[in-house]
């Protein structure tokens, strides 16, 4: 029994720290909690929050909870509270201190324990702690009001009164307003001195093939003690970080040089990940890393010096039995679907993602742009020092979460912003620097509706001056749009944060393939497109205008309930980064037919040539094989534009699969 619960406390940190210490506790707070709503706003008035208020007749919820979904509250906007009873044991243990840890509340929460408020946060994506030290008892009532209304002042919101869009629409933001207690909620006790945070930094030397670790802790409860550290891969040290005292602001900082035996490199296919732990006396803490160099050269992305262009795609956090809860069965549908469909440089989503999903992108090779909630806002709101704060509180939430996982590239500061006006420029501008002075080891970006427009004519007429590579969302005349792009900034790589066509807007599935596929055709021309996301993932929930009379709005390659369309199968194919095709004598090469004698020498082979894309996608394709009857052969590593011919056995018709390391299968052809 003891084995079974040490395994659930593992379990249950990963999903709420960064790592776990021996001198620190968790207790899980998930589970059966009470609630009720509050549409009149009665519940502070008559003490819902006290220890002695009746909640006989409060519902029966299990948290973490969307009462978006839950058909009793389905799509309810306003106040509803949650009530929690729960033993703290050691709750006065002296030396140590408590928190009450939020993974996710959408989108304002207020929290009251025994009576007493203790904590407000805004900010429906991001996590947040209030500090219980001293407050506990034995036996304790928690109470948390969750309010998911919106209006001018929230991110996301409305927008306020402009000219260029009509109040109908200027009142609402296209996805819904999932409300709840959505991600898990844990009681965490620490020490009295605690490490608070470890960010590490990776520089390798391509060259040399060494790489330089820099790990950086920040201490609370500032005294004198010493910090130590190490640095492990596949559960073995490999540097111990000598001990140095706490510096005068909290801060330890630690430098290794990793040799080359020890440097495995992260990408997209060799997802290698290490541990850095930093102890402190009882405490420790840990996170994983991986050791990656990421570098935006003129109008080229370079990953570990090699460039790289990629597919990838939206994916709104959306289910219909979820919500935007995303469990991990549902991330790992997905998830798997989009790296099998080779969508794998991604502008996720408008707002922070769950950490799980971020940890099965390092795991399993995903890149990721991560972007804070500016949906939108108009220059009023841009300009506002109140917007801003919560903003710039939101997007630091975020990054400090988040800034170790090394799926992560790129940080975006909004979508489809005024980028043109004043304002916009201002915006970018300030948040850039904002966010780099948090994490300055990744690229800034953001996505722009207005970059590709005539107006458009100098650098300096929009927002896109200030970011390393440019993001943008584009819908139609693809080849036209991207080209103006590059003649304003001709040393910016180009990414297409944004591009897809309705499934109602087509008379068929075909049609809009072959949109698809036209846009495709028009990457390929442009050598400084460096990737493209479809638009999106899945069909969403929206009550933004122009949505369809059952709810949605279907743009994905893949419906509510993750059904796979045509759409899904033919751009697994387009994103593919190599081209499989049969090789036949005298009449050069042919995808699934052709005509001619086949190569290989006898009756019974079969001939097939696996090329590594030149133009879009392209990346170095290592550690590929190609399966068949259930044969595997590997593929020798294969540079862009580089092709390799293999013999197979066939009989009638061969299916022929492309694999990539890890196992997903990205491509199968037949024969």
């Amino acid at each position: 029994m003891k084995k079974i619960r040490i395994l659930l406390s593992v379990l249950v940190v990963c999903l709420c720290e960064v790592g776990f210490g021996q001198g620190r506790s968790i207790l899980p707070l998930n589970g059966n909690w009470t609630f009720a709503l509050d549409p009149v706003q009665v519940g502070e008035n008559e003490g819902w929050y006290r220890p002695s208020v009746v909640s006989d007749r409060f519902d029966e919820v299990t948290v973490p909870h969307c009462f978006s979904v839950d058909k009793r509250y389905e799509f309810y906007t306003g106040k509803a509270w949650y009530l929690k009873k729960f033993s703290s044991r050691g709750a006065g243990e002296a030396h140590m201190r408590s928190w009450l840890h939020f993974d996710a509340v959408f989108y304002r929460a207020r929290v009251w324990l025994n009576g007493e408020r203790v904590g407000d946060h805004e900010g429906g994506y991001t996590p947040f702690e209030v500090e219980m030290t001293g407050k506990l008892k034995q036996e304790n009532v928690l109470a948390v009001e969750v309010d998911n209304s919106w209006d001018t002042t929230t991110i996301p919101g409305a927008k306020t009164s402009v000219a260029y869009q009509a109040s109908n629409v200027g009142q609402q933001y296209p996805w819904i307003n999932y409300g709840g207690i959505t991600r898990p909620v844990t009681l965490v006790t620490r020490p009295e001195v605690f490490i608070r945070s470890v960010k590490v930094s990776t520089d390798p030397d391509l060259k040399k093939s060494t790489a330089k670790i820099r790990v950086r802790a920040v201490v609370s409860g500032v005294s004198r003690v010493l910090v130590g550290g190490r640095i492990y891969r596949e559960g073995k040290v490999l540097r111990d970080l000598k001990a140095v005292p706490v510096a005068s602001d909290g801060t330890v900082n630690f430098e290794t040089v990793l040799p080359a035996k020890d440097v495995a490199l992260w990408d997209q296919d060799h997802p290698n990940l290490y541990k850095a732990e930093v102890f402190l006396g009882d405490d420790t803490l840990a996170t994983a890393f991986g050791i990656r160099k990421l570098e935006a050269r003129g109008n080229q992305l370079l990953l570990n010096g090699e460039p790289i262009k990629m597919g990838g795609a939206n994916r709104p956090l959306d289910h219909p039995d979820y919500g935007s809860m995303d469990p991990a069965e549902v991330l790992d549908k997905d998830l798997g679907l989009m790296k099998g469909g080779c969508m794998e440089m991604s502008r996720i989503n408008h707002y922070p993602v769950p950490e799980y999903l971020l940890d099965w992108a390092d795991r399993n090779g995903l890149l990721i742009i991560e972007e804070a909630g500016n949906w939108q806002m108009t220059p009023k709101q841009m300009s506002d020092t109140m917007m801003r704060r919560k903003w710039q509180s939101q997007m630091r939430e975020m990054v400090e979460r988040d800034w170790n996982h090394p799926s992560i590239f790129a940080w975006s500061m909004g979508n489809e912003f005024q980028s043109q006006t004043a304002e916009g420029k201002s915006w970018v501008k300030d948040m850039g620097a904002f966010t780099r002075g948090i994490d300055s080891t990744r690229l800034i970006t953001f996505a722009s509706m207005m970059v590709w427009r005539e107006t458009v004519k100098t650098a300096q007429d929009e927002a896109s001056a200030f970011v390393d590579f440019i993001s943008a969302n584009i819908y139609g005349n693809y080849l036209k749009n991207i080209q103006h792009i590059h003649e304003v900034y001709p040393d910016k790589a180009v990414f297409l944060s944004e591009f897809g066509i309705r499934a109602d807007q087509v008379k068929d599935e075909g049609q809009r393939v072959a949109h698809l596929q036209n846009a495709m055709a028009a990457f390929r021309q442009c050598d400084y497109v460096i990737g493209a996301c479809v638009w999106t993932f899945q069909d969403y929930r929206s009550r933004f205008p122009g949505s369809n009379v059952n709810g949605y709005r279907p743009w994905g390659l893949v419906g509510p309930q993750r059904e796979v369309r045509g759409m899904y199968t033919a751009w697994q194919e387009e994103f593919a980064p190599a081209v499989v095709e049969k090789v036949v004598v005298g009449g050069g090469p042919s995808g699934s037919g052709g005509s001619g004698v086949q190569a290989g020498g006898s009756t019974g082979k079969l001939t097939i040539r696996v090329t590594a894309r030149k133009d879009f996608p392209s990346y170095t394709l290592r550690g590929y094989t190609l399966k068949y009857n259930g044969q595997s052969l590997p593929l020798r590593t294969l540079r862009p534009g580089e092709s390799q011919e293999l013999v197979v056995d066939a009989g009638g018709e061969t299916k022929v699969s492309l694999v990539k390391p890890g196992g997903f299968v990205i491509l199968t052809k037949s024969f």
